[in-house]
């Protein structure tokens, strides 16, 4: 349109465009402190404009074409890996530093300080064979060992028990978010259907892809509405077109060709019997189809990662743990029956599983410790204290570990009541040690680890809040550079009106 009318919808234009670019700066503003808020701008664009002949093309104005997000989602990208990486060290050092204080080693009063005072009560009872209370002492201390094993046995158990809840419960959150997930893929659709820019579901759904990276190494591709497709490994869990979601599910008992699960690691629920050979602590997917088969998840970091492998290693110490409860067992008895038993002498345990939870000192010798034998043979001499130094001896005596009492018998010389040396064994007090130094070793790799993360993760976070965030001095900058774009094209219209008056009731006859 041509004329003062023309003039009139281009400066009409300019008070519409820089009205709504006043009303996002403010929006701006007002989320400030927004968590996950991404910063907003006006795309602003010149209007068709119309020829008139003998000049050529004239402008008609301006007109706001919408408004975009400020975003590099290059960074965000590797803001999700490396938020991914951190919270699996972090996971992995908060379990074993549990385990850590389970162990209670160095300590004045841990296992190896129990162990030197049953040694010590040995010796003592070796120096005094026919003294009572030194019967007294050795059992008794022994005792204390045993009772001391036991808690430790406890706390390690609890341990596993408690990782192997969060892992579910983590699970179960994941379920949740990607089910949220699942949502904003459809009201982000309906959005662009409706023709509007969903930029607050946008910055909804790339906090919750944030979340869901710092549970496992999820894989992200985004359609052209803007609908995410969550993938972990080769296995999808969100599919942004199709709108499915599939649910992971933690494997918590397991025995041959079976296992029991909380179905989406919801523990309210009653257990449910899977068919297949899995592991506890194995995140397990059910078919795409709908079926009850399923598949075990890798899944390589997150909280759910470091919780699968800090699971592994607490059930390892476990068993490492055992095995130094069965060489303790193996070792004393053997000597202490000379070569005929290896089971229940002066130690016991009624389950061989899990020695450790249940390991006491013969209950006939608790109830009456005279009857410690101290020498060799059927009718040792008076004074004879081969036995309770053999005993002493053999805590100081290399094994190969895990011990196998079969092994071990047969490696023993009942004349000289020792054991064939290993080369490459351990003590039993080594062997408590190995344990304690191989979670000591791993949690400060986990440590160290959480730590180099963590400085990527924030120096990431940085750059993406240089990109996206809201910078106040900038957006009064634009307040004040709006503002002036909106009073010189409301004078504009006071100008045109002025001009219309005068050519309307000014001139003519």
């Amino acid at each position: 349109m041509s004329g003062l009318f023309g003039t009139l919808n281009t400066a009409r234009s300019g008070l519409d465009a820089n009205q709504v670019a006043l009303q996002t700066s403010s929006h701006n503003i007002a989320n400030t402190n927004t968590d996950g808020y991404t910063r907003q701008r006006v795309d602003l664009g010149t209007k068709i404009p119309y020829h008139k002949t003998g000049v050529g093309l004239i402008g008609t104005g301006v007109s706001a074409n919408g408004v975009e997000r400020i975003v590099d989602d290059f960074v965000r990208s590797q803001v999700r890996d490396s938020n991914a990486n951190y919270n699996f060290n972090v996971q992995k050092s908060d379990v074993l530093g549990l385990l850590e204080d389970a162990l209670h080693e160095p300590s004045d009063d841990g296992v190896i300080t129990q162990l030197n005072n049953y040694a010590d009560s040995l010796q003592k009872l070796a120096d005094n064979p026919e003294l009572d209370t030194a019967k007294t002492n050795a059992v008794q201390m022994g005792v204390s060992l045993a009772t001391y094993i036991q808690s430790i046995a406890k706390q390690v158990g609890k341990v596993n028990g408690d990782t192997q809840s969060q892992l579910s419960k983590t699970v179960l959150d994941f379920n949740q978010m990607a089910g949220e997930l699942a949502n904003l893929n459809q009201q982000i659709y309906d959005s662009h259907l409706d023709d509007e820019t969903p930029n607050d579901l946008l910055d909804r759904r790339d906090s919750l892809l944030k979340d869901m990276s710092g549970q496992a190494d999820i894989t992200v591709a985004f359609d052209n509405y803007g609908r995410t497709t969550v993938s972990i490994g080769d296995q999808e869990i969100v599919n942004g077109k199709l709108g499915v979601q599939q649910k992971l599910s933690v494997v918590v008992g397991a025995a041959a060709g079976t296992a029991e699960i909380y179905p989406d690691g919801d523990e309210t629920q009653s257990k449910q019997e899977i068919t297949g050979n899995f592991a506890v602590g194995d995140v397990v997917l059910s078919a795409a189809d709908g079926t009850e088969n399923y598949s075990v998840l890798e899944v390589k970091s997150g909280s759910i990662g470091g919780l699968q492998e800090s699971l592994a290693e607490v059930q390892a110490h476990q068993d490492e743990l055992n095995s130094f409860v069965n060489g303790l067992i193996a070792s004393q008895n053997i000597v202490y029956s000379e070569g005929t038993n290896a089971t229940n002498a002066f130690f016991e345990s009624d389950d061989p599983t899990n020695p450790a939870l249940s390991l006491r000192v013969n209950q006939d010798l608790v109830k009456d410790p005279g009857k410690m034998k101290v020498g060799a043979g059927a009718d040792p001499a008076d004074g004879d204290n081969s036995l309770a130094l053999a005993m002493a001896k053999s805590l100081k005596a290399k094994l190969d570990y895990p011990v196998d009492p079969a092994d071990l018998l047969t490696n023993f010389d009942p004349t000289s009541l020792t054991f064939t040396a290993s080369e490459q064994g351990m003590t039993v007090a080594g062997s408590y040690n190995s344990i304690v130094t191989k979670n000591g070793i791993s949690k400060q790799k986990a440590d160290n680890m959480a730590s180099a993360q963590l400085t990527a993760l924030n120096q990431l976070e940085y750059k993406d809040q240089a990109a996206s965030g809201v910078n106040l001095n900038e957006e009064m900058s634009d307040v004040i550079r709006f503002q002036q774009g909106f009073q010189a094209n409301a004078r504009l219209l006071t100008v045109v009106s002025d001009m219309l008056d005068t050519l309307i009731n000014r001139t003519g006859v």
